[in-house]
């Protein structure tokens, strides 16, 4: 049983171990693990603190309302999307798969690219602890969304928004972008892992409200 480390852990250390090897640069580039994983022990070497929260640490209401969330017609939830915003230039949340990703550890890392809160980098990692090592199950892409857009365009619909799922739809699609990573050949994106896009940015969007933007995290890299 791997009781010591957490499955976010365990991809900061492979990315930091990548970092420091001099192949490190060849594994991630035709990896797409290696290359989120080198990412994010980047980020946290040098825009730290990277903040890392997790499931079953010490702040769920946290995961309990993004899970309550994530139950409510998309209508209902563009709102909390638009308002989504960090501080942090990197934060990870680990939580467990469930559906067809029973079994699966999630890490959803959100980055800022620039010096937007608003403006967000989604990757999400799904996997397994292997004998301390991260193994992923699920290739890796990122998903690059704006929240000030999202904003922008939830203005300019009004009351549509909230009576069409159609409109909710297509106001989400023109502030949010799937893109492929380097490596990663899947051809269609399975709606497993579109969801957990939109579950990481609802984690983040309730993480802005009230007192949980400044609540401790579990840990730092």
């Amino acid at each position: 049983m791997d009781i010591d480390i957490s499955f976010a852990e365990a991809m900061l250390r492979r990315g930091a171990g990548l970092l420091e090897a001099e192949a490190g640069a060849d594994e991630a580039a035709s990896d797409p693990f290696a290359v989120l994983a080198r990412l994010l022990a980047a980020a946290a070497a040098t825009d730290a603190p990277l903040v890392v929260l997790s499931e079953g640490g010490s702040h769920p209401a946290l995961f309990d309302e993004a899970a309550r969330r994530a139950g409510e017609p998309l209508t209902a939830r563009l709102a909390g999307l638009a308002a989504t915003r960090q501080g942090e230039r990197a934060t990870m949340y680990e939580f467990d798969g469930s559906g067809p990703l029973t079994g699966n550890r999630i890490v959803a890392a959100l980055l800022r690219p620039e010096e937007r809160p608003d403006l967000l980098h989604v990757y999400i990692a799904v996997g397994r602890l292997r004998g301390g090592e991260a193994q992923i199950t699920v290739p890796p892409a990122l998903l690059r969304f704006d929240a000030a857009a999202l904003g922008q365009t939830l203005g300019l619909l009004g009351d549509a928004v909230s009576r069409s799922p159609n409109a909710a739809t297509a106001a989400l699609a023109h502030a949010a972008a799937v893109l492929p990573m380097e490596g990663h050949e899947q051809g269609g994106m399975p709606a497993a892992l579109l969801d957990l896009y939109w579950h990481a940015l609802t984690l983040a969007s309730v993480r802005a409200d009230g007192g949980l933007a400044v609540m401790t995290p579990e840990g730092s890299a």
